[in-house]
Order: C-alpha cells, then structure tokens, then sequence
C-alpha cells in the first residue's frame, strides 16, 4: 500500500508546492549558474518588480481618494496591505534558509524511502497525502475567489453598465481592483484591464501559493514529531530490533536507541528554530494587519452591489482559511512535541533498567519546552492567537462603520 516508486520519492511532501512554486521562481534550481538558470530567476526578478510596482498604484490610488472616497480607499488598501505583506514573504522563500529547509526535507525523505522501517513510510505517506490534500483544497478555492475577481467585472459591464462620462465622453467600466494608471483607464480599458489581471494574478498565485508551501512546511515538522513519539511509544521493539542486528545487549541497544531519539529531537528542534527566526517577523506583521485588512473586506460588502458582494466574500473566505491552516498546523506542532513526555508513559517504561529510566527523564525535561512557531517575540502561533485576529476584527469593522 505505502510503497511509492522512486521516480515519485523525490519532494513528496512537497510535490504539489514544488511545482506551483517553480512556475512563480520562487523554488531554488541549481544548475550551476548557467543560462537557463539564469533566466529563471530573471524571470522572478521581473514578476516581482512587476507586482511591487502594481501595489504601488493601488496605494497611490488610496491615498489620493483618502477622504472623497472611502470604498475605493478599502478596497486599494485591502489590496496594497495582503499584497505587500506577501511580497516580503516571497523574498523570505528566496533566501539560503528556506533553500537549506527545503534541502533538510529532501535529505529526511530520501532517509525515510530508503530505509527499511515500513512504520516510518506509513506515517509519512499519510501524512504527506492528508497535507496534499489540504492545500490542493485550499488552491482550489484560492483559484475560485481569483477567477471571481476576473469575471465580474467584465459581467458588470453588460450587465448593469455604467454609461458615459459626461466630462471626458468616454463609456466607463468596471475593473478588477482600483488602482491609479498614468493614462484614462477607460478610454484605454483592455490595456487597463490586462494590467491589472497580469497584476492580480502574480499576487494570488504569491498568496494562495506561497500559504500552501508554508503550510506543507508546517505540516511536514509534526509529521517528524508524529514519527518521534512513535519510536519513543515502541522502544521495547526497536531496542529489540538493535540488539538482533548489531548483537548488543539490553541495555546497549536501549542506549544506542535513546541517542538516536535524542539526535533527531534536536535536529527536528534545529529545523523549527531555523524555520521560526526567518518566518516570525512576517507572522508577528500578519498578526497585526490580518484584523484591519478583513474588516476592509467586510465594508466592501456591505458596500458594494450584489454581484461585486460574491467576489470580496471569496477573498475573505480565502484569506481567513490560509489563517485558520497556517495558525492550525502550527498550534499541532506545539500540541505533538508537548506530548513527546507522555509517549514515554505509553510504552513500557516499566520495565527498563535505571540508566535507561535516566535518560528517557532528559528528554521528558527537554520536551517541557514544547516547540512553537512565534508571533515575532511575543506568543505561541496557536489557534487561540487566532480568536485574537477574529475579535479585533470585529473592533475594526464598528470603527470603520462608525466613521
């Protein structure tokens, strides 16, 4: 059931993620730095600049119509904040850790398949499989919200047009977002139009696609915790194991198995640590807009027509669960290595000798300090932090209504 061929060993954990971050060029490709690779990341250079100076025309655009018109104003900022908060993401995905994160899961990977325990395969292929199917579930939506964004203006234009200016003459239109242009948007409206879907699409794709890597990413460190307190809860086999194959004696083989426990908790520890101390500026910045950006999504709603309601609802949908998956993996990394202690207890711990006993009680010491992803310095990413965003954003939304 669990054996995978080994064609498709190779990322499996981050397969789907791999695939969409190529296309973006945000995935690190070593070639040696000839042509082709260097085209590549050309080609994310220019994408990036591209949607920088995108978000930069949305601000404009806000801070222009700051106090003659309020739903524009929401509707470039709830834009320009999401925008720009990812694009400082991406640029964390570029750098030599994230490269180093992703080389450690290929290394953990190959380990696992080559291996000869089919326990640790089992958990890690439905582990990996439960996570595919999760962020395929995501991009799905994600897809769905974008494409509404796309197809409704367009709809609008025919459907509840708005006739003509009677300063400039022209017919106007409705567009994807509000964004500022050098030229009339609406004398020019499928240049406008291609703009902005060029524009939009980059940053859905950097949204919903970059939140699923780090989701995987999320999901791949329990799964390695998942596989720690398994080893820990069967000792008396393993310990069996070792002492058949490299003709120990109880208690050496015990040892020999406590040190290889004691190993991977530090490098599972190690990649946590790494992963947090790159990610939890950008976690700590997301936590504060999260509850701002939403309630601008909100007063679209209750501000714009009908149609135009379906499309910012979709938005809201997809940014609150990329939220609720990103807060919700990350509280089960807290809740598998805090349970690294009792998986001691659900073995037979009984029955080992007293040096044993002694070095199972350093590792339950150790497992005291559970492992967490950090709002910046201040808390655990769990999924109370969650209900925090979720209450400030109703704050937010009677603030904006008020005025």
């Amino acid at each position: 059931m669990y054996n995978i061929p080994e064609n498709e060993r190779k990322n499996y954990f981050l397969k789907f993620s791999r695939v969409t971050m190529l296309m973006l060029g945000i995935w690190p490709v070593r070639r040696g730095g000839d042509l082709l690779e260097k085209l590549y990341e050309s080609y994310f250079l220019t994408t990036f600049l591209y949607y920088i100076a995108f978000n930069l025309s949305g601000l404009a655009l806000a801070i222009r119509t700051w106090s003659n018109n309020y739903l524009t104003t929401a509707s470039s900022m709830g834009i320009v904040i999401e925008y720009m908060s990812n694009a400082y993401k991406v640029w964390l995905f570029k750098t030599s850790v994230f490269k180093s994160l992703i080389k450690e899961i290929q290394d953990r990977e190959r380990e696992i398949f080559e291996g000869p325990d089919e326990a640790f395969k089992e958990i890690y292929i439905r582990n990996a499989e439960s996570n595919k199917k999760v962020v395929l579930f995501y991009t799905i939506m994600g897809t769905s919200g974008i494409s509404l964004y796309f197809i409704t203006p367009l709809v609008s234009n025919v459907l509840m047009p708005l006739g003509y200016n009677n300063v400039t003459g022209v017919y106007e239109h409705y567009f994807i977002v509000f964004n500022w242009f050098p030229f009339d948007p609406n004398r020019y409206y499928w240049a406008a139009y291609l703009i902005q879907f060029t524009g939009c699409l980059i940053g859905y794709s950097y949204i919903v696609h970059c939140g699923a890597f780090y989701i995987s990413i999320l999901n791949f460190i329990r799964t390695q915790l998942k596989i720690l307190r398994h080893v820990i809860v069967n000792m008396s086999e393993y310990s069996l194991l070792y002492k058949n194959t490299y003709k120990l004696t109880e208690e050496q083989s015990q040892f020999v198995l406590l040190r290889a426990v004691v190993l991977e908790h530090q490098r599972i520890i190690s990649f946590v640590t790494k992963t947090n101390h790159t990610i939890q500026l950008f976690t700590l910045i997301n936590f504060v807009i999260s509850s701002f950006q939403l309630a601008l999504l909100v007063y679209q709603i209750f501000q714009v027509a009908i149609l135009q309601q379906v499309t910012v609802l979709s938005y809201f949908i997809t940014l609150s669960t990329q939220l609720f998956l990103t807060y919700y993996a990350a509280h089960m990394i807290l809740f598998e290595s805090s349970n690294i202690a009792s998986s001691i207890f659900e073995g037979n711990w009984d029955t080992y000798p007293p040096q044993t006993l002694k070095l199972l009680q350093m590792i339950c010491m150790r497992a005291q300090k559970p492992l967490a992803m950090t709002i910046g310095p201040m808390a655990a990413v769990k999924v109370t932090a969650l209900f925090q965003i979720f209450k400030a954003l109703y704050s937010y939304i009677c603030l904006i209504i008020k005025f």
